[in-house]
């Protein structure tokens, strides 16, 4: 009871101090103009914007707008309300200034976002956002829990691993899912990702069990290769016809021969989050904790891919031509097109990167470029105005078509390049 009567008399004589205050002549400036943020911060010239702030005219013309000194059409007005038309400007972040019959302020900052030389179209296809459940259907009338893993099978459907229930399923071209097999192992299993072999077999991770495991589609079998693994995460093959195994609380690559013999391929500095094969033959892999992709040659050479390899809560593509440069932190999925050029799932920043090979497919002389989705969320749309929440893997399925897991939206989605 003292202590609340303490705190009663503290209260009190803060609030006869703010009287005192009040009454020795104290006003605060309620007509002066102020702005307070624009909504969306990033876009591109042409796109409509709106800025919150206080005391504008609700005579349109009567508020000047600049970005950079370049004026911006004011479409409407009202006291705590201006929209506008983005006046064209090169990407960057410039300035905002407004001046207004209230008074003038530059408080507020808008980024340009670089226009793409292709339009990136995205679109859910399936599961329904925030919706879990155990449900086969067409499209978004299908519903996931955690989708992980995405691979394109031999008849041209793709199959994904459903995480949050240990199920293997499929999308057929019409969009109609299927569950194929319910492979937990035992209470506790945590399906990861996959891929198929040239015998039409799916080969698969169970994360949480520690295995390499496999499906057969002909007759419906599961059977387990390997155990003991710490956290491994994925899985593919490479052009030699072996199996490699990324080992993220081994720090490995594991290799499994043809006769799914298990040897250790590389042994890492961090843990791998993921690996997959590039053009050029050499393997792949995302580090977690690492912020940095390396490149493994057949020899066992591994030597830096992209990103700097330092912690940053900031992301960046780094210069033009110089990989090295850019920023990155985790990432489960990459793949690449015909020509080369990949194209990466961001978890972290919940965004699609591309990295463009410089002459002659050289990585090294690569640009790096975040193409969809620029913060975390959810939104179909085109290019950066995109979002997305933790995507897991990616698929080029051909040159036109991605396709990627958000998986903590609980969808799939689909990329069209145009």
């Amino acid at each position: 009871m003292n202590n609340i009567l303490r705190k009663i008399g503290i209260a009190a004589v803060c609030m006869a101090a703010l009287a005192g205050c009040k009454d020795e002549g104290y006003v605060a400036n309620v007509t002066e103009l102020r702005l307070v943020s624009m909504e969306p911060q990033k876009g591109y010239p042409g796109d409509i914007v709106t800025i919150l702030g206080r005391n504008f005219s609700p005579d349109r013309n009567k508020n000047i707008v600049l970005i950079d000194g370049v004026q911006a059409e004011v479409l409407e007005a009202e006291k705590d309300k201006l929209q506008i038309i983005l006046p064209e400007l090169s990407s960057g972040e410039y300035i905002v200034s407004i001046t207004a019959p209230s008074g003038e302020s530059d408080a507020l900052r808008f980024t340009y976002l670089k226009v793409p030389d292709h339009q990136y179209l995205v679109s859910t296809i399936v599961g329904v956002l925030g919706a879990y459940a155990v449900k086969d259907g067409v499209g978004t009338a299908a519903i996931t829990k955690l989708p992980t893993g995405l691979v394109k099978a031999p008849d041209g459907s793709i199959w994904f691993t459903d995480r949050g229930f240990n199920l293997i399923r499929r999308i057929s071209p019409d969009l109609t899912v299927t569950t194929l097999a319910d492979v937990t192992e035992s209470s506790g299993s945590a399906l990861w990702q996959g891929c198929f072999g040239s015998d039409g077999i799916y080969y698969f991770i169970d994360k949480a069990k520690g295995m390499l495991r496999k499906y057969n589609p002909a007759d419906n079998t599961v059977a387990t290769i390997a155990s003991g693994m710490k956290s491994p995460m994925n899985c593919c093959f490479g052009k030699d016809g072996c199996l490699y195994v990324s080992a993220r609380d081994d720090k490995a690559i594991y290799k499994f021969d043809k006769d799914m013999k298990q040897t250790t391929f590389a042994t890492l500095q961090f843990g791998p989050n993921y690996c997959k094969f590039a053009p050029d033959g050499n393997l792949i892999v995302t580090l977690n904790s690492g912020y940095k992709f390396i490149s493994i040659a057949p020899d066992g050479t591994i030597s830096d891919f992209l990103a700097n390899g330092v912690k940053t809560p900031e992301m960046s593509d780094g210069e033009p031509g110089k990989p090295l440069t850019a920023t990155i932190k985790n990432c489960f999925g990459f793949d690449f097109d015909s020509k080369g050029v990949m194209y990466i799932s961001d978890n972290t920043f919940s965004c699609i990167r591309r990295l463009t090979p410089g002459p002659n497919g050289d990585y090294s002389k690569g640009t790096l470029e975040t193409i969809i989705g620029s913060t975390a969320g959810y939104a179909d749309g085109t290019g950066l105005k995109v979002k997305m929440k933790q995507p897991y893997e990616i698929l080029v399925y051909d040159d036109n078509t991605l396709y990627f897991t958000d998986t903590v939206n609980y969808l799939i989605r689909k990329v069209t390049i145009k």
